[in-house]
């Protein structure tokens, strides 16, 4: 199947996984890329040495085009993607900040750029910094997911942007993928469906638990981390939507992201208090989910992690290898386009 982004980026199937931070790492990210579908490493709020590490593991792991993923607005952001530039990352995917910068410095090297996008104006601004594709990421999508669905945002996008789409949101399957490309884009990008295959690090605990859910079976709310945020709906989800920022234990983790972080706590807290009160508040709510999510892929504990998951996380029957599942989505984008056709014909 080629598309607009498969000639882009040099790849077999227009099939991206997410940038998950903490998830999307070298293994799942080389078996992405190995099944001939574009594997995206997560950076994350990564210390950036961790970064470079897993940059040149994905290098010894495959030899096919790869991404890197760095969310700009996030501690350790621009430092990580002033890595995957240095690396000379072959697809530098960014989000949460303006990437001008990148473009220019990965277009030096033949690198290609995406913006992740949740908008229209968003997507725009993008194109104007001379992005090679967007990202667009529809109300469905796990994460900092946006208003508008997939359904709607791609088609808009198609009719507005003179570069590659690639939908966020929804997709799980090949009915899904051919259903995005028959909208405008490109290829799609799935998370929930990658986070749920044998070669993703999440804790089998919520592996099992997602092949139970159905697609209502998510939360999205501002309250998880200052910024609207699509979750798997657990006993620990449902309680931070109600529950009251503890200042006094989220200063004393601090102390340990500060750690995990690799900055100085100083740093840290003067970077934290610049940021003004709307989002110092954004920073404490986040401080508290990643903690969640620290659980989540070491304990295992329903009761007490949470995880990010998309909508599409009831399309999730069993948790496959990378290459069995990117082999079905492709046998099923066939299925369904064949189908697609004789109904048409007919």
């Amino acid at each position: 199947m080629k598309t607009s982004v498969t000639e882009l980026f040099g790849i077999q199937h227009p099939i991206l996984n997410a940038g998950m931070g903490r998830v999307a790492l070298p293994k799942l990210v080389a078996a992405v890329s190995n099944a001939g579908a574009l594997g995206v490493y997560g950076a994350g709020s990564n210390p950036p040495d961790v970064t470079r590490a897993a940059i040149r593991e994905i290098r010894s792991l495959t030899d096919k085009p790869f991404g890197g993923n760095a969310p700009l607005a996030l501690p350790n952001g621009m430092e990580n993607a002033e890595v995957l530039l240095q690396e000379k990352v072959p697809v530098i995917n960014y989000s949460m900040g303006k990437g001008d910068w990148i473009v220019k410095r990965a277009h030096a090297y033949g690198g290609k750029v995406i913006a992740s996008i949740n908008n229209i104006h968003l997507a725009q601004r993008a194109q104007a910094h001379g992005v090679d594709a967007v990202i667009a990421t529809g109300f469905e999508a796990a994460g900092h997911a946006g208003d508008i669905t997939t359904f709607v945002l791609i088609p808009r996008l198609a009719e507005l942007l003179k570069i590659p789409i690639i939908a966020a949101g929804g997709v799980a399957n090949g009915a899904g993928l051919v259903a995005a490309i028959t909208l405008g884009a490109g290829a799609a990008s799935m998370g929930t469906r990658f986070w749920t295959t044998r070669e993703s690090p999440m804790h089998q605990n919520f592996k099992d638990k997602a092949v139970e859910l159905d697609v209502k079976d998510t939360l999205f709310s501002d309250r998880f981390d200052g910024i609207p945020c699509r979750q798997m709906k657990t006993a620990a989800a449902e309680k931070m939507l109600e529950s009251r920022l503890n200042v006094f234990q989220i200063f004393k983790d601090s102390f340990g992201i500060a750690r995990e972080l690799k900055t100085p706590y100083p740093k840290l807290l003067l970077q934290t208090l610049s940021l003004g009160p709307a989002k110092i508040e954004m920073m404490m709510r986040m401080s508290q989910m990643l903690k969640m999510h620290t659980i989540t892929l070491t304990t295992g504990n329903l009761e007490t992690g949470m995880t990010a998951s998309g909508m599409s996380v009831g399309l999730v029957h069993d948790i496959p290898t990378v290459a069995e599942l990117i082999a079905r989505i492709m046998a099923e984008a066939e299925a369904a386009y064949a189908a697609l056709s004789a109904r048409m014909a007919s």
